[in-house]
């Protein structure tokens, strides 16, 4: 093993160096396997003293060179699960809330340009310069402060308005040029005039806004604070006169404190936090744990990365944002810490066979897809050797007499055999986590999924509100008579806002009769004029109050050419009598790219970052009905029947679960969105989604699993001899699930498959020839003849050479068994009437008296065997006797052994 370090008697890759004596699992294997190294010490000292030619030392070594590639596959995979599940908590933490102050940025460039902060500007300094002339204590001074105070109010309820919609704001400052406080929404907040540089950067920044997370006099008790800040001017000419600066205060912690909540689970040791350019924690899921402030190690290009903090250590993963529709924020990371002693004892497969067909599990486990090479190749290599050390042990119970032998012989083939079987359960436990991770992996993207779509769409029904209050809009609608110039200037505003808020394809304001007056989008002008006659309409005009909306079903409409989408309203309100609805505002979101964006954001990804081979992701209704796909595999509109109770979960919950579906088990996780904020939570407003992220796991096999019996182990081998009894001594095996033996005088050993040809022509039940002693013998397959379904030859299964009269044959079997000493007293000779003399049933052994086990063993006779197929062949057309026994190798030239 190249660039390997010792740890304890194994050698490990340097990757798993303080890593892998944290992984419960693998160290519980290692010391089996280590115990169980000894005791194959031992029997090979006492294979070599017994004086039986039993040489175990190329088998120990085996395992033991096994033993290093097991352990150090399993630490590999247990660390790359974990890994995996920190790097998902880390990437989402950062890249969701870049998605939501993507949005801030729009927010602030188009509240800046608002009608109503640029009149209330303006007001603002006439006043002041009128109290500049006054004296402070006059009549006069009074009066223009008690209006300058009504103006203030104003202004106040108009930011309470937006915060009302947007409630990701807990505060709006506006300011004039010189820094000084004129209105703000938080009249608690002692501050009137800001030193802080982002007044300057905010009035001479060529950006489209400015961004600061920092301390600042701004907002004093509140210590870092994410503002969003931007210059108000006459107009919106890029030359135009500034009149002040707006600053938007966001709900940093609150916010990122849900963003926690939903990356959590119960019994989660990890800590969750973000980390600002210079590795300082500006966010943390547990504040006692890692304190804001805290500076940290971190390596973002690093896979992992193992670092210290507070005197313990931890497992990390950081994650730069990828950034969404160009923006990439301030440079944060999220960044995961789990302590080293917590990070790998999660299994995980809790209740997975619960969830889980047994045989679609074995399905899934057998695949190759989800394991690399190395870690397959393991059972096969354990399964090799166990082969060989079982037929080794078998032939030297053959030649053996002496019964401390055959004791010793038996135990070195069942230290092998539960060396292998730890093998087995160790990389079966592991499949199951796997598995397992799997599930719970599609469930948190589905849940990513449809909280990225519920984000989303939070932020449509604030848009279509806020814009709605629009003075231009409701001072022009409350006219008795709109004219052409009243409709171009509404149209003008459309547009400007569509040019900053690019996931609509057309916004357009309507009459209270329903008439479009005028669009965003000039190609779609041809609507200008008609009348709306839907649903939605009627709902958006009988809407009471500001904060209500109105959302269309999702369906295929003309406002959309055609496709589907949500299109979503708000009533217009007369500007001198607010009660009266004079019109409504529509907005359509462009549901196509954009959810499929959605999806293939939370999709599973490889290292570089493309989406795994297969998956896929789609968004549903509640009867199934599906809104969007990442592939082609359905159209919008169509139908996905899948399991029930996905479509009847409860809202916010989700599951996990493999299928069958397009001739293949996939993983798929779902989960029904819970809204955000107020959005679906209790403004009113139903319409249950479904996300669903399917991952390939295995190809569905229509061919049915042959049954194939082992040897037990630790079952009795030795038999004492009754006194003065006659016994047989017989060397069993198996073929499929059936027990046979032959009498162990016939028999000259099990070997290999080494030299096997095919010969052409020949009858079904022989499977080629091979030299055998300088002999040419004949392979043959009683697999009809048991009356089990016919199965492809294994290559690697035993050949089991009998004499059959002067001749050799060999007999493909599928494991071997004991070679059991039996007493004449449990014989019973196939000489019943109903026993064909056809047949090749030499006895059939009795179970032992008041034994629990009741199973026949069926012995054969190996030269009634041939004869029996012999005759099979000639009556089945397939030559005469003749012919049918030299084409079986009984030609009398063979020599006994």
């Amino acid at each position: 093993m190249s660039n390997g370090i010792q740890y304890k008697d194994v050698e490990i890759p340097a990757e798993l160096a303080g890593l892998i004596n944290h992984m419960a699992d693998v160290e519980g294997y290692r010391e089996e396997l280590h115990n169980l190294g000894n005791q194959w010490d031992l029997l090979t000292i006492l294979g070599q003293m017994s004086g039986t030619g039993t040489d175990m030392t190329g088998t120990r070594h085996g395992f033991l060179r096994l033993t290093s590639e097991l352990l150090s596959q399993l630490g590999l995979e247990t660390l790359k699960k974990t890994v995996q599940e920190i790097a998902g908590k880390a990437q989402v933490a950062v890249d969701i809330v870049i998605r939501n102050l993507f949005e801030r940025t729009a927010d602030i460039g188009f509240l800046a340009t608002d009608d109503d902060i640029r009149e209330f500007l303006r007001v603002e300094a006439g006043l002041e310069a009128q109290l500049a002339e006054l004296d402070p204590v006059s009549e006069q001074a009074r009066e223009l402060e008690a209006v300058r105070e009504g103006h203030v109010e104003r202004i106040a309820a108009r930011f309470q308005e937006y915060v009302a919609k947007y409630s990701v704001y807990f505060n709006i400052i506006l300011m004039d040029t010189e820094g000084r406080v004129v209105a703000q929404l938080d009249r608690a907040n002692d501050i009137r005039v800001s030193s802080d540089p982002l007044v300057a950067e905010s009035l001479t920044t060529s950006s489209e806004y400015v961004e600061v997370f920092r301390k600042s006099d701004l907002l004093a008790d509140q210590g870092d604070s994410l503002i969003y800040a931007y210059r108000v001017t006459e107009t919106n000419s890029a030359d135009s006169a500034p009149l002040g600066v707006l600053c938007l205060c966001f709900r940093f912690q609150n916010e990122m404190d849900g963003v926690f909540r939903n990356l959590g689970s119960e019994n989660d040791w990890s800590v969750m936090t973000l980390l600002d350019k210079t590795g300082r924690v500006i966010a943390s899921s547990d504040g006692y744990h890692i304190p804001l402030g805290a500076v940290l190690d971190f390596d973002a290009e690093a896979k992992f990365k193992v670092t210290r903090f507070a005197g313990r250590q931890y497992l990390a993963k950081t994650c730069s944002t990828k950034g969404y529709q160009g923006y990439y924020g301030l440079g944060w990371y999220g960044h995961v810490m789990i302590p080293l002693e917590h990070a790998f004892n999660q299994s995980g497969s809790d209740g997975l066979h619960q969830r889980v067909d047994q045989a679609i599990l074995e399905a899934v486990m057998n695949d190759p897809r989800l394991f690399s090479e190395k870690l397959r190749s393991i059972p096969l290599q354990a399964e090799h050797i166990q082969r060989e050390l079982e037929r080794t042990v078998w032939n030297g119970n053959v030649r053996e007499s002496d019964a401390q032998s055959k004791v010793l012989l038996w135990n070195i083939s069942d230290a092998g055999a539960r060396t292998k079987m730890v093998f087995e359960q160790s990389i079966g436990n592991l499949h199951e986590t796997v598995v397992s991770g799997i599930l719970n992996d599609v469930e948190f993207q589905a849940a990513l999924a449809v909280d990225i779509m519920d984000r989303n769409l939070y932020e449509r029904a604030n848009d279509c509100r806020w814009w709605a209050l629009t003075s231009a809009f409701r001072k022009i609608l409350s006219q008795p008579e709109i004219s052409t110039l009243d409709a171009e200037t509404i149209g003008s505003i459309l547009a400007y806002i569509n040019g900053l808020y690019t996931v609509y394809t057309n916004l357009f304001v309507y009459d209270a009769r329903g008439t479009i007056l005028a669009v965003s989008d000039p190609s779609q002008a041809r609507i200008v004029g008609t009348t709306l006659s839907d649903d939605l309409c009627q709902w958006t005009l009988s809407l009471e109050g500001s904060q209500d909306y109105a959302v269309s079903p999702f369906e295929s409409t003309r406002l959309y050419d055609g496709r589907h989408t949500y299109i979503y309203g708000a009533a217009i309100t007369d500007i001198a009598r607010p009660g009266r609805v004079v019109g409504g505002i529509g907005i359509v979101f462009d549901g196509e790219p954009q959810f499929r964006e959605m999806l293939l954001d939370s999709l599973p990804r490889g290292e570089k970052g493309e989406v795994l081979e297969g998956c896929f992701g789609v968004f549903t209704d509640r009867k199934g009905r599906v809104i969007s796909c990442t592939g082609d595999r359905f159209a919008v509109g169509d139908t996905l029947s899948v399991d029930d109770a996905i479509q009847r979960l409860p809202r916010g919950k989700g599951t996990s679960r493999i299928i069958e579906f397009d001739g293949s088990y996939y993983a798929v996780g779902a989960r029904v969105g819970a809204g955000y904020r107020e959005y679906k939570v209790d403004d009113g407003y139903v319409n249950d989604v479904v996300a669903m992220v399917f991952v390939p796991l295995a190809e569905v096999s229509e061919k049915p699993k042959t049954v194939v019996r082992r040897r037990e182990i630790g079952v009795g081998v030795s038999h004492k001899r009754a006194s003065g009894m006659d016994c047989i001594e017989l060397a069993t095996f198996y073929i499929g699930d059936k027990w046979l033996g032959i009498n162990a005088v016939h028999v000259d050993e099990a070997v290999n498959s080494e030299g096997l040809t095919t010969i052409p022509g020949s009858p079904d039940y022989v499977i080629g020839k091979f030299v055998y002693n300088d002999e040419l013998i004949t392979v043959i397959d009683i697999r009809t003849q048991l009356r089990l379904a016919p199965v492809r030859f294994d290559p690697n299964a035993p050949i089991v050479v009998v004499r059959a009269d002067s001749a050799h044959i060999g007999i493909v079997v599928d494991a071997l068994g004991e070679i059991p000493e039996i007493c004449m007293d449990r014989v019973d000779k196939a000489n019943s009437m109903l026993d064909s003399s056809k047949g090749y049933v030499d006895c059939i052994i009795k179970p032992e008296l008041h034994s629990e086990q009741k199973e026949l063993l069926v012995v054969i006779d190996p030269t009634r065997l041939v004869k029996a197929l012999i005759i099979n062949g000639a009556v089945n057309g397939n030559g005469d006797k003749d012919g049918a026994r030299a084409e079986s190798g009984v030609n009398g030239r063979g020599a006994k052994k």
